[in-house]
């Protein structure tokens, strides 16, 4: 099996990593990245790292926006004569206090099916091990990362913002991905933003999602993935409307179920449960917590948002919180 090799890196996200991403819209013109970077240029003597540079594009970017600093930027295989090469993964620069950046993403069972060599490490992501490698060692840090970073919870204690992209504004690009902005202190909130509009703060979200998920606790059993469930779940939003629903058993035929399904399923439930009830608590979360607590998914609907994902946590959580 090969292993991560400087050529294999520079492919996790090539299209993303070497400039195909460029954005139709900048994303750093937002007041509220401007408010955020404008502080940590004045902490960090006007200079920005960018370990994972590829095509330095994320420079350009803030300098298209007017910014005047210095700036030192990396890659494992640069792309342009700006960008020196370095394996920041395996030796990490030091001495610097603010990053701007795309690092590589590789999920862990991706790499298996590639048949790469992962990295030893505790994340399933590769990405995280880059956060935790430039959050130890850098006091601010802004990066452009995989959306459903937001439902991994993970430094959470350092983040001060957390921006869904529309993949309208990309080139090519399906997969939704956020900027993340990261700051030295701790903080007991995070402000959500889809582009530059804000939608919320997320401590205050899971608040009102845990009020509305209040329920008695009680020994159910509850299974999914049963061939023989007596509720259907439809998981993720088609390309057209927000379709996730809890369903009629029956619509879900029993040989499309698998253990690994995760789309279109069947659920045991043995205490009795009104399906309208069920889609009715469901309706009242997204509402409140304008989807930002359901995982993003590859692709856009017809009306310009996220498709979105309902994981087996939080539809059991609905199904208690309904009985």
């Amino acid at each position: 099996m090969p292993t991560l090799s400087e050529n294999q890196l520079v492919n996790i996200s090539e299209k993303i990593r070497l400039g195909c991403f460029y954005t139709i819209q900048n994303i750093f013109s937002y007041p509220h990245f401007q408010e955020w970077f404008n502080q940590a240029l004045k902490e960090s003597n006007n200079l920005v790292l960018e370990p994972f540079a590829g095509s330095n594009n994320l420079i350009k970017m803030l300098q298209d926006e007017g910014y005047n600093f210095d700036f030192v930027a990396y890659d494992v295989n640069p792309a342009c004569f700006e960008v020196k090469k370095r394996d920041t993964i395996k030796d990490f620069p030091r001495g610097y206090k603010l990053i701007i950046t795309n690092p590589p993403y590789l999920a862990k069972n991706s790499a298996c099916r590639k048949k790469i060599d992962f990295l030893a490490t505790k994340y399933d992501d590769l990405y995280k091990l880059c956060l935790e490698i430039m959050l130890k060692n850098c006091a601010y840090v802004g990066a452009i990362i995989p959306a459903s970073f937001i439902n991994a919870d993970l430094f959470l204690d350092r983040l001060h913002s957390y921006t869904l992209l529309s993949s309208q504004m990309f080139n090519d690009t399906e997969n939704p991905v956020c900027l993340a902005l990261f700051s030295p202190q701790k903080s007991s909130s995070v402000y959500l933003y889809e582009n530059d509009k804000y939608v919320g703060e997320l401590y205050s979200l899971k608040k009102q999602l845990a009020k509305i998920l209040t329920f008695t606790p009680r020994n159910l059993e509850i299974k999914f993935n049963d061939q023989n469930g007596n509720i259907g779940l439809c998981a993720i939003d088609n390309t057209r409307v927000p379709s996730i629903a809890f369903i009629d058993a029956q619509l879900v035929p029993k040989k499309k179920i698998k253990v690994s399904s995760r789309h279109l399923t069947r659920i045991s439930v043995k205490e009795k449960v009104s399906l309208d009830l069920l889609n009715s608590k469901l309706a009242q979360i997204r509402k409140i917590t304008n989807d930002f607590l359901l995982t993003p998914f590859r692709g856009l609907r017809k009306d310009g948002k996220f498709r979105r994902r309902l994981d087996f946590q939080l539809a059991r959580k609905i199904i208690e919180a309904c009985i």
